[in-house]
């Protein structure tokens, strides 16, 4: 690879770096020994990259370098560190740079990251010319919320088994958004590993729009495609409830079905989440804790006078064994079972291997659970093809 094809900027005020940089990448690269030149430089349109030096690898730099970001949104920015903190980690991605690659120097790692941006570059521009241009903004695609009152009742798996089922039925295009703004594992679930998160859609927000978001969501090999959460707990103070709605509003023109995981925090994000949604799913354990949260829950909305009749109870793990039976739970929830997936230790299995049980296993009781979720919202699944799974993987 030519890095002078890249259009790369240097940019450091120590001789010493910069000789050993254009050493190392082309010695015909521009330089600039400040942040104010840089972001003059960038004005003249044709650069791609820059690189940061690590004279800049403090917090007095990061409001010059987010004016170099806001300026070209589209710059990669790659910054040159002594040392990489989870600090310096943590202010680097909210000013927008890109990568922060840690002394000395390194040719090898100084490509593989360009090489990687680059691609990114190219994947973008492919992507947001795959969109169509001139859809019809009248028939915007429906928004299904996930959530249960009571961490670990299942809502992630059962989010992601349903929106696998929903991408195959009727071809329709279906998007899976992670609102656990802290602990979000739709990823890990699907074994992706995500190169952009919501974090990157807040950070362009003031120029967000459906193509630019769609370039930014991590495709599964079934066709289904994930807005992935912050990639660390800290990084959801960048997710504001306005800029995660707006998110949601630019998928709706892009896809059929929006499918939100949430945490499990009744707060102002997850009530949004409640009422702008077509359809919420919460998902309820068969014990008496996740029982007693799902009924404090909805009596909660009701008192706020949420309409309360677009929310279906998703019994999670149903076993005849268990010491609560249905009648019961309906009783104390004053609403009626709507779907119900039985309990299979399979489910941990395919957690760990990083492919839902609709996928794995699409014949076994608890595929036929999670299709009855499908069913709930959008209405019969069709069967796969003879002697092969739902994605025609044997």
């Amino acid at each position: 690879m030519s890095l002078s094809e890249q259009n790369l900027l240097v940019v450091d005020d120590d001789d010493a770096f910069i000789d050993e940089a254009k050493r190392l990448l082309d010695g015909r690269l521009p330089v600039e020994r400040s942040l104010e030149g840089a972001l003059a430089a960038i004005e003249g349109g044709q650069l791609r990259m820059v690189l940061l030096g690590p004279s800049f690898a403090n917090a007095a730099s990061m409001n010059a370098i987010r004016a170099i970001h806001n300026a070209a949104p589209e710059l990669i920015l790659i910054l040159i560190a002594p040392a990489v903190t989870a600090d310096l980690l943590r202010s680097a991605m909210r000013v927008g740079i890109s990568d922060v690659i840690e002394l000395p120097l390194d040719e090898r790692k100084i490509e593989a990251a360009i090489e990687q941006f680059a691609g990114d570059v190219l994947e973008r521009t492919r992507r947001i010319a795959a969109v169509p241009a001139d859809e019809d903004d009248s028939e915007l695609g429906k928004v299904v919320v996930v959530t249960s009152a009571k961490g670990g009742s299942g809502k992630t798996v059962t989010a992601t088994n349903l929106a696998l089922l929903l991408t195959r039925h009727q071809g329709k295009r279906v998007v899976l958004v992670d609102a656990d703004l802290q602990f979000g594992d739709c990823c890990l679930v699907l074994q992706l590993e995500p190169r952009f998160t919501m974090v990157n859609a807040a950070h362009e927000m003031h120029h967000l729009d459906a193509q630019m978001l769609d370039s930014l969501l991590t495709e599964h090999p079934s066709g289904l495609k994930v807005l992935a959460a912050p990639l660390e707990p800290a990084f959801a103070d960048d997710i504001t409830t306005a800029g995660l709605m707006k998110m949601i509003e630019l998928l709706k023109e892009q896809f059929d079905y929006v499918i939100v995981d949430t945490a499990s925090m009744l707060d102002e994000l997850l009530l949004s989440l409640i009422e702008a949604g077509d359809q919420v799913l919460m998902v309820v354990d068969m014990d008496l804790p996740s029982v007693k949260n799902a009924k404090l829950a909805l009596e909660t909305l009701r008192l706020l006078k949420f309409p309360t009749d677009k929310v279906h109870i998703v019994m999670n793990r149903a076993n005849a064994k268990a010491r609560l039976d249905e009648k019961e739970i309906e009783t104390a929830l004053k609403a009626k079972i709507a779907a119900a997936v039985p309990s299979d230790g399979a489910v941990a299995a395919s957690v760990n291997e990083g492919r839902p049980v609709v996928e794995s296993q699409p014949k076994s009781r608890i595929a036929k659970g999670f299709e009855s979720v499908a069913e709930l919202v959008a209405g019969p699944v069709p069967e796969p093809p003879s002697g092969r799974g739902l994605f025609g993987r044997k």
